[in-house]
């Protein structure tokens, strides 16, 4: 049973250099028939497969989903509240590029019943939003906040890149100055990565001296870690932070690996065991918006996999009295070899009944987590 829905709104203004999301500009003229596809892939996938409960959240991605009317989100929702239902609490998020953000709208989006932004701004740095292909600056970002503060927002998360071209431990550092005085409730900040065939790549390829070092990378980070705090945030996963009580509802289904719905093109859903996705070509999803781009049945062994490799994402790690409630098995009996190593090496904890990594591990995570799946 799921308690969280993802909904995919595709359209952009601009399609960022980095991208690898299925996210398309210049084709504005289909949001009414996406619209209209995507209320109907509700109706009979919940049809099909009725969700015994109302959802705790509801998140809309992209894309830009603040970039469209906001009467198509509010033709969608409805159609989210009639087929499976909201809980009076749920949390309803929408991603939105600074820009994008006009207090018409943003009043508008409150009258949907939408109470949590996520914006993404990358960087405060010019020279940087430049480099990555962004089509915003650093004072169409602050004047963006500023509008949906204003129009009575209050939980809003800020999103921000690192280890960007042209940028360096001094122009990081000043964009974290910048975030963590607005004094926002959640901040996420994850390193570049990009896709083999990413556009940025033509611009500044991967042997590029544009990109910092791996020492600077690394010191970008501890920067980001170490000075989080003084604002209020606390490290709740390896890249988020949050004010308490502030954490993505979202982002933690995927943590604790629990289950979601998902519609729209391009969106994975995990179901009765189930992990799916929709076509990524909107053409495709459009035509066919039932079928399946990916079908994977998660066995047992998997599903405790997946779990270890999640959760210890999650600075307060595994509970490992929970885990084995859930899965049937003690990780720390089952790999003790594997964890006394690392722990030894100073890269994972056990204590007060939980596995997680240590800051020293966090800055190697995915080879520490390697170790168990």
């Amino acid at each position: 049973m799921a308690r969280t829905a993802y909904i995919h709104i595709p359209f952009c203004a601009h399609k960022c250099d980095f991208c690898d999301f299925a996210a398309f500009a210049g084709v504005d003229d289909l949001s009414q028939e996406y619209t209209r596809v995507v209320i109907n892939e509700i109706a009979e996938r919940v049809l099909q497969q009725p969700n015994d409960g109302e959802l705790t959240s509801v998140h809309y991605g992209g894309g830009t989903p603040g970039y469209i009317d906001p009467e198509y989100l509010l033709d969608i929702h409805k159609a989210v509240r009639g087929a499976i239902g909201l809980t009076p609490d749920a949390e309803v998020a929408l991603e939105t590029t600074p820009h994008a953000i006009s207090l018409e709208k943003a009043k508008r989006w409150k009258e949907i019943g939408i109470n949590r932004l996520s914006i993404g701004v990358q960087s405060f740095n010019d020279n940087e939003l430049k480099a990555m292909g962004r089509d915003h600056t650093a004072t169409q970002a602050l004047k963006g906040i500023e509008i949906a503060q204003e129009a009575g927002f209050d939980n809003i998360g800020l999103d921000l890149m690192y280890g960007l071209p042209e940028q360096t431990v001094s122009t990081w550092g000043q964009t974290l100055s910048t975030a963590l005085s607005l004094r926002l409730p959640h901040l996420s900040a994850y390193g570049l990565t990009l896709a083999g065939n990413s556009p940025l790549l033509v611009r500044y390829p991967h042997e590029s001296e544009s990109y910092p070092s791996e020492d600077i990378y690394v010191s970008m980070y501890e920067a980001l870690v170490s000075m989080a705090p003084a604002t209020g945030l606390h490290q709740y996963e390896i890249s988020n932070f949050c004010q308490p009580g502030f954490q993505s509802r979202h982002n933690l289904t995927y943590w604790t690996n629990d289950e979601y719905l998902a519609f729209g093109v391009s969106a994975h859903r995990y179901v009765n065991g189930v992990r799916s996705s929709n076509f990524r070509s909107l053409k495709r999803y459009m035509r066919d918006y039932l079928g399946n781009e990916t079908f994977e049945e998660i066995d047992e062994k998997t599903k405790a996999k997946e779990a270890i490799f999640l959760g210890l994402r999650l600075r307060e790690g595994i509970n490992v009295a929970e885990f084995r409630l859930r899965y049937g098995f003690d990780i720390e009996q089952l790999f003790q070899e594997k964890i006394e190593k690392l722990s030894a090496g100073g890269f994972l904890t056990v204590e007060n009944g939980h596995l997680r990594l240590s800051q020293s591990g966090v800055l190697v995570s995915n080879l520490v987590i390697a170790e168990f799946v």
